[in-house]
């Protein structure tokens, strides 16, 4: 019995507070604040003369507004991840453009008249012949250059400005192990 009249004292001091608290009409919205005028210490003047104030006319603010230049910047709004179009992963592509650059390893490289060429195994243990201009990684990398002791992938993406880059992925065929020399 005691609840249930304090709940209905509740509900009840809570209408009150609610049906005070909305008035009929809205407050006032506060409008731009009329520019100050400047002061100046003016000796007060006999009382037979008055001084006229100063015509109304177009009167300059003091702090001039700040005009925002979105030349050279990029659009705060806009997704820095650029959505770019998904590749199907069908079968129809090399066994080489499935796999990411980081699965796959430089195994061996030979060289003769006919150039230079290189093995690289992948992470299933398959091995594959390459040479320049082979199209490696899912990222549409091209081998653009082989040497006795590495081979260089060169990958184009897009920067978060939507200039096109290129990142050169240097695969070595001993790499240096990290402590050892």
């Amino acid at each position: 019995m005691m609840k249930r009249r304090a709940s209905f004292e509740g509900g009840l001091l809570l209408l009150v507070v609610l049906l005070f608290g909305c008035g009929e009409t809205a407050p006032p919205v506060a409008s731009k604040p009329a520019p100050l005028k400047a002061q100046t210490a003016v000796p007060k003047a006999a009382p037979e003369e008055k001084t006229s104030p100063a015509p109304p006319g177009k009167q300059e603010d003091p702090a001039p507004l700040f005009q925002y230049n979105p030349e050279g910047r990029r659009d705060p709004f806009k997704s820095i991840i650029v959505a770019t179009a998904k590749r199907n992963m069908s079968e129809n592509l090399p066994p080489l453009q499935r796999k990411e650059l980081s699965e796959m390893k430089l195994i061996g490289i030979v060289w003769g008249g006919f150039g230079y060429g290189a093995v690289i195994q992948t992470s299933d243990g398959k091995g594959y012949p390459v040479r320049k201009g082979t199209r490696i990684g899912t990222n549409n990398g091209v081998i653009s250059q082989i040497t006795n002791k590495e081979l260089v992938v060169e990958e184009k993406y897009l920067d978060i400005f939507g200039e096109t880059k290129i990142r050169n992925i240097v695969m070595e065929l001993h790499p240096q192990k990290e402590g050892l020399e």
